[in-house]
């Protein structure tokens, strides 16, 4: 990026830089790098131009979003009250949603509310709440089969729930679920984990109830049964129990991140460790067990630490702790298996920032960005060298794009067409979501208004940011180097810099839009002084013409450049400013050896 030609006076030179690259902060920071850079991108390349504002569009809501997905080109949301569906302030009203946040999982025609686990059907055009399986349901309990056939399925006893038949369609319970079972008897509470073998209507069923039937072998304290089978009666001895207000409630897992793969949920918890699935196309039965190829299935990891992410990756559904990753692969429950890769994993609060792009995974780990291809991990962000903190987000865009959010509000860009990296500031991103190729973010401000802001592009957005700052800084330059002042001898040598020039393009919109701008220069360390500024006012109804910036900096060991101002903008796309570098040229001359005096 940086070439350099001899002058006809004897030891000057003049060094340039008309082939712009991203930050480098990995090799000292050659001319034509930038030890940061914010606000501009290579659009223009291989010159170097500010970026157009962000445009986005707010998110109508009723209250603080509490959780989101993006679905079919659509954001999706969730406040204290219900769900958004549309986008566009429709709510989907959820009685008893519990406060906090939430996480959102696309399974089907199905969005999962976690940790409520409450389902809705989103195949209707008003959205369907179908279940909310947090909840016990209640019904009476009976352990007897008194001058009866046995049940529609055989067991071992008979224990069954009778339960209001609006209840149990309510509930979506159905055979093979289990469950927890809750009674009180004498004075004692019992909790059973037991089997739904089978939900009909039979001949000892209440009127008006559904008999929910349950696989044990385990009676009631201090209780004998005995059912009938070709006229002779089993037990001689039997004592009729019924329980009123038993409950009954799906079982689920705790939790920590929750994936969508084949038609299954997929979820792990530190609390256990422990990864489980759902059955087969089942998001609420977790504990099915009935040794068939739809079954739900845990496995216990014997690895140390919490698990701080997941995600699907080639044909592997991949569980993240810092130090390591688990890969299931398997096609049903009888052949799910566990592989471990010991690699730098992600870091704990960065979940979000797992993204896929053209067969690499990247993610924030303890010490930067990496990437992991399947079985081995490896720093990314060599140049970047960014050692931030953690909550991270993460999207991918067009496949050229890597984006990457901070919690302190600076975004970094990976461009892979340049292989650049460069960044840009957006407090508070929450999440990101891609959509046909363009990238979305979702943030919120101090006053918990959310908005949908296009990181890659701006079709569609409806504003646009007022003003954008931006910043070019360079690393230092002419510490000193190897010059040859004849064919046969090499010294190193102190570097004077004669003159500074830059080639600079500064288009606005008279009225409409402005830039403003100011060239400064850092001595030795010292502070910052300026050395051209331009405040935005012209002559001209509209500027875009090239100026060539001279400067005559003082004698110095070192020095950096800084390129830094701000854009006012423009009510359409049209009308936005902008300010490209086309040059940076340096007019230098040797001084002394190292050690003399210059």
């Amino acid at each position: 990026m940086e070439s350099t030609y001899i002058r006809d006076t004897p030891n000057s030179r003049i060094r340039s830089a008309t082939t712009f690259g991203g930050i480098n902060r990995a090799n000292g920071t050659p001319l034509g790098e930038w030890d940061r850079l914010n606000g501009f991108d290579l659009t223009a390349y291989p010159a170097l131009r500010t970026c157009l504002p962000y445009a986005y569009s707010d998110i109508v809501s009723s209250g603080e979003i509490t959780g989101y997905t993006y679905r079919n080109g659509t954001l999706v949301y969730t406040t204290a009250d219900g769900i958004y569906l549309d986008g566009k302030g429709t709510l989907t009203a959820i009685q008893g949603l519990s406060a906090g946040n939430k996480t959102l999982v696309n399974i089907g025609a199905y969005i999962v509310i976690l940790p409520d686990w409450i389902v809705i059907n989103t195949a209707k055009t008003e959205g369907s709440v179908i279940t909310a399986n947090g909840a016990a349901i209640t019904g009476k309990l009976t352990e007897y089969n008194q001058n009866q056939t046995k049940p529609t399925v055989s067991i071992y006893k008979l224990l069954y729930l009778d339960v209001p038949e609006a209840d149990v369609e309510a509930s979506k319970l159905a055979v093979g679920d289990a469950v927890q079972l809750t009674y009180t008897y004498a004075g004692r509470q019992y909790k059973k984990q037991v089997t739904i073998t089978s939900i009909a209507v039979e001949a000892y069923t209440a009127s008006g109830m559904k008999s929910i039937n349950f696989d044990t072998t385990e009676e009631f304290p201090n209780t004998r049964y005995f059912y009938i089978t070709n006229n002779k009666q089993t037990q001689s001895q039997q004592v009729a129990v019924s329980v009123q207000d038993a409950t009954i409630q799906r079982l689920f897992p705790d939790l920590d991140y929750v994936v969508e793969y084949n038609n299954r949920l997929w979820g792990c918890s530190s609390k256990n460790h422990e990864i489980y699935c759902s059955k087969l196309g089942e998001p609420l039965v977790w504990g099915a067990y009935s040794g068939i190829s739809t079954d739900s299935w845990a496995a216990t990891v014997g690895t140390d630490g919490d698990f701080t992410g997941a995600c699907v990756f080639n044909g592997c559904v991949l569980f993240f702790k810092e130090d390591c990753v688990h890969s299931v692969y398997g096609t049903k429950a009888s052949n799910f298996t566990i592989t471990t890769y010991t690699v730098r994993g992600v870091q704990k609060g960065s979940a979000k920032s797992l993204c896929i792009s053209e067969g690499l995974l990247y993610y924030k780990a303890p010490e930067g960005i990496f990437t992991f291809n399947g079985s081995a991990s490896s720093r990314f962000d060599g140049k970047l060298c960014v050692d931030r903190d953690s909550r991270t987000a993460c999207g991918t865009a067009d496949d050229r794009y890597i984006v990457m959010a901070m919690s302190d509000g600076t975004v970094f860009y990976y461009d892979k067409l340049h292989s650049v990296w460069y960044n840009r500031t957006l407090p508070n991103v929450i999440s990101m979501h891609n959509f046909s190729g363009s990238l979305y973010a979702i943030t919120k401000d101090s006053n918990n208004a959310m908005q949908k802001v296009m990181l890659t592009t701006d079709v569609g957005m409806d504003n646009r940011t007022a003003e954008t700052a931006f910043e070019a800084v360079t690393g230092e330059l002419c510490r000193g180097e190897l010059t040859s002042t004849s064919s046969y001898t090499r010294k190193a040598m102190h570097t004077v810099i004669k003159k500074l020039t830059m080639s600079v393009e500064e288009w606005h919109q008279q009225g409409i839009s402005s830039v403003q701008f100011a060239v400064s220069v850092q001595y030795d360390g010292g502070d910052w002084q300026t050395v051209y500024s331009y405040d935005g006012t012209t002559e001209e109804a509209d500027n875009n013409v090239v100026t060539l910036i001279p400067t005559i900096p003082m004698r110095c060991q070192r020095l950096r450049i800084k390129i830094s101002g701000k854009l006012a903008t423009g009510p359409d796309a049209t009308a936005q400013p902008y300010l490209t570098l086309y040059g940076l040229f340096i007019d230098t001359e040797e001084a002394s050896e190292i050690g003399g005096k210059h």
